[in-house]
């Protein structure tokens, strides 16, 4: 299993987000102080500046599917100060010469189907297939990741039990194909939020959640010792930004993440943001097949 890059973190986001499912949807504004920093985001000053396309002048608008507790800190929408990805969108931002981020909030379903588009790109850890580039654009990745399996703490699901348990996963995931056409275990329910999902492992009503191991190792590590990743399998791949078909800042992306790779600075958001929040490296867990 591919291991993953070094991204970022947070603390949660959580009521007062509503996932959207449309072209419109929730949205805030949030201004470079001092013309050098987003939030608790530190950007790199004077870097080589790329020019962006952006919907609104002078301004990057960012779709994701709020809330994510990693990768947009915030108690509500317009409070998101931090994350791994709203850091890498700052970092975006400030590599294109904007001093503004515009958050749009719609649902993950909406933005790999393209049934929202008002955005010039989304940053929510999606991953790059074949079947999401006949509608959308991808640049390359930032990141890779495997797929863990979320269960309450004391569960004795095992790799070779869970074809026999109910098991939850995000609609338009990789996840759900994985389940559908491969896993196939006795029962599987779909859900349109992680916040839904993971509260259905914690109610009981699923046996185990899977999702990306960024996503499920934080939830389980702030869980207060309630939920547990027990397994991860090599299900995902490469995570990258997401464009609306035929965007024209592609390229200027895909330009500004190697810059990052090159100079490290992409390193050090994941370090600072993601990393610590992970309660554990993804490398280590069990691998489990179907």
């Amino acid at each position: 299993m591919k291991r993953p890059l070094k991204i970022s973190s947070a603390v949660a986001l959580t009521a007062g987000l509503v996932a959207l499912a449309g072209c419109g949807g929730q949205e805030t504004t949030a201004t470079a102080q001092g013309g050098s920093s987003f939030g608790e985001c530190e950007v790199t000053e004077n870097p080589p500046t790329h020019k962006l396309s952006t919907i609104k002048e002078g301004v990057l608008t960012v779709a994701a599917s709020l809330p994510f507790p990693a990768g947009y800190r915030g108690n509500t929408l317009e409070s998101v100060d931090g994350g791994y990805m709203y850091c890498l969108d700052a970092e975006i931002a400030n590599r294109a010469g904007l001093k503004k981020i515009n958050l749009v909030n719609a649902s993950f379903e909406a933005l790999v189907t393209a049934k929202s588009s008002n955005f010039d790109f989304a940053v929510w850890d999606i991953y790059d297939t074949p079947e999401r580039r006949k509608v959308v654009d991808f640049s390359t990745p930032y990141n890779t990741y495997g797929t863990g399996v979320l269960v309450k703490t004391g569960s004795s699901l095992a790799a070779s039990t869970i074809k026999d348990a109910t098991v939850g996963v995000l609609a338009g995931s990789v996840q759900l194909k994985y389940v559908q056409e491969t896993l196939k275990p006795k029962d599987f329910r779909v859900f349109s939020s992680n916040d839904d999902l993971f509260n259905a492992v914690l109610a009981g009503q699923i046996d185990a959640a899977l999702n990306d191991t960024a996503t499920v190792m934080p939830r389980a590590a702030n869980s207060g010792g309630k939920l547990q990743v027990v397994g991860a399998y090599p299900v995902g791949g490469d995570v990258a930004a997401l464009f609306p078909k035929g965007s024209a800042n592609v390229q200027v992306v895909d330009q500004i993440l190697a810059d990052m790779k090159k100079d490290g600075t992409l390193d050090a958001i994941m370090d600072k943001w993601l990393n610590p929040i992970l309660g554990g490296d993804p490398g280590k867990l069990p691998d489990w097949a179907a």
